[in-house]
């Protein structure tokens, strides 16, 4: 500080306005401290913890105008900005509608690591909070911007107009190709399906639809017979906990587990079906896998869903980065035993990535209703989840050697109107213009797809169900940390029979 010339701001003026949640003073009264700083009228900045407080009021207020100009400062003080105070200032700008400035925040890269800082979490929350919210002008103008500059164009605002607004192209949904002896199997389904009409029709000669949620209880009543006299029937309780889990619910989990590896019943070693990989056509590391489960295997684990009994899940939008939910989304979860992740693994990892080591036994399982939209979202990456000998639940069996990089959907239902997931990308798109590609469930099969916060990690949404229900399960494919990042095209030679 110049000698004999007083600081005008203290750190204390600015800790007292911040404690009495008076946003505007506390702005002033740091963003003087910091003019201080930069033009050489004292030494000492405001501690970071400080200034992340002061933007975090920023954030709450929508402040996004007085959290740039305080970010500015920070800056040219030399205070060290992370990836904290760069989301406070992107979520500011988000809620005062500031497209422009959020998508300079989204565009900057780490010094060392040529990553970019925010990830496509961070995108889809503050999509969720802008004026309009993510399906209005500006939401639909954030997630354009930052998916253009993902895919390698400019990241400024598209020149659209508010007559002209950002255009979504869809892509027509895309399944799988069918091999000939899922054909086979599909016609004896058909052969089968056609039996069970008519056993349904009614006096009046209508035959009823099919009810697979009524199916499953039915299913389950026999399967998964319950406890007598306060033992532990097929499932038992095994944890609960806060609820700080991603993607993030305002619920605590509540998690169960077959009693043994035997519970759920799958198909013998040797007699499952030939598995197919095919990769999805306009999403860069995705891929599908035909045949992973039989039909009586699907059946067995829709009742196993409906036995350990489903919970209503309500994640929002301004809290978190899943997106949201319109309609029913009934959930529960299961942790399997080792010797059933491992059988599951034996079906996929011919067609998995190098470095692919498992899947995780931690099974979210998923029921869709009528009208229900799980909205733009990214999956998060997960530790190797594991139950002990003893039936102990562990969140992290590798002590953080082992991770998940690829979200594992096994689609346990199809038939139902609607319910793609569908992914949405800018890359060839015209400035202005989104592209939807939508992948069809196959009951029986699996998706992957990078998730985490890899650059590739792709923005998608479970698309509304308009009849029937959707199940599906999410979980994850496990890989050795110290293996490279994984090639999404790597496999496909292994699954052709190649060497």
């Amino acid at each position: 500080m110049a000698a004999g010339k007083k600081s005008a701001t203290s750190v204390g003026k600015i800790a007292r306005a911040a404690d009495a949640n008076l946003c505007r003073e506390a702005c002033i009264a740091l963003d003087a401290l910091l003019a201080e700083c930069e033009h050489g009228e004292r030494e000492d900045a405001a501690p970071l913890s400080l200034c992340s407080k002061v933007l975090a009021m920023c954030q709450r207020e929508k402040k996004g105008n007085s959290a740039m100009r305080l970010l500015g400062r920070m800056e040219a003080v030399g205070l060290p900005i992370g990836p904290v105070q760069l989301r406070q200032v992107f979520f500011a700008c988000c809620g005062a509608g500031m497209i422009a400035e959020a998508l300079a925040l989204m565009s900057r890269r780490d010094d060392e690591t040529g990553a970019r800082v925010l990830g496509k979490d961070v995108l889809v929350r503050g999509c969720g909070i802008v004026p309009g919210g993510p399906d209005g002008d500006a939401g639909m103008r954030l997630l354009e911007g930052t998916l253009r500059g993902c895919a390698g164009g400019g990241w400024e605002v598209a020149p659209v107009t508010a007559i002209d607004a950002v255009r979504v192209y869809r892509h027509p949904p895309w399944a799988p190709p069918r091999t000939e002896a899922r054909e086979r199997e599909e016609e004896d389904e058909e052969e089968e399906d056609e039996a069970r009409k008519r056993m349904r029709m009614t006096a009046g000669g209508a035959a009823a639809a099919r009810d697979v949620s009524a199916e499953a209880d039915a299913l389950a009543a026999t399967l998964y017979p319950p406890g007598e006299d306060g033992e532990d029937g097929s499932f038992w309780f095994v944890c609960d906990d806060d609820g700080r889990r991603r993607p993030a619910d305002r619920d605590a989990l509540e998690l169960y587990a077959p009693a043994t590896p035997g519970t759920i019943p799958l198909d013998p070693p040797g007699l499952e079906s030939e598995s197919f990989r095919s990769d999805v056509p306009r999403v860069p590391g995705a891929f599908c896998v035909t045949n992973v489960f039989s039909e009586r295997e699907c059946a067995a684990l829709r009742a196993a869903a409906h036995a350990i009994g489903w919970r209503r899940d309500a994640p929002d939008p301004s809290e978190s980065g899943d997106g949201g939910l319109n309609g029913r989304l009934d959930h529960c979860e299961l942790v399997i035993w080792p010797e059933t992740a491992a059988r599951i693994w034996d079906r996929i990892k011919i067609h998995a990535p190098p470095g692919a080591v498992g899947v995780n036994a931690r099974f979210r399982f998923f029921r869709y209703g009528v009208d229900t939209i799980y909205r733009r979202h990214v999956d998060g990456s997960w530790p190797q989840a594991a139950l002990t000998p003893e039936g102990e639940y562990v969140t992290d069996a590798s002590e953080g050697r082992v991770r998940s990089r690829l979200t594992l959907l096994i689609y346990l239902s199809d038939g139902f109107g609607g319910g793609e997931t569908t992914f949405y990308n800018a890359d060839g798109c015209a400035p202005g213009t989104i592209a939807a590609a939508g992948v069809s469930p196959t009951e029986g099969g699996c998706l992957c797809f990078p998730h985490g916060d890899a650059e590739d990690s792709p923005v998608h949404e479970g698309s509304p169900v308009n009849a029937g229900l959707k199940y599906i399960i999410r979980t994850d494919v496990l890989f050795d940390k110290e293996s490279k990042k994984a090639d999404p095209t790597q496999g496909t030679a292994l699954a052709e029979g190649k060497e």
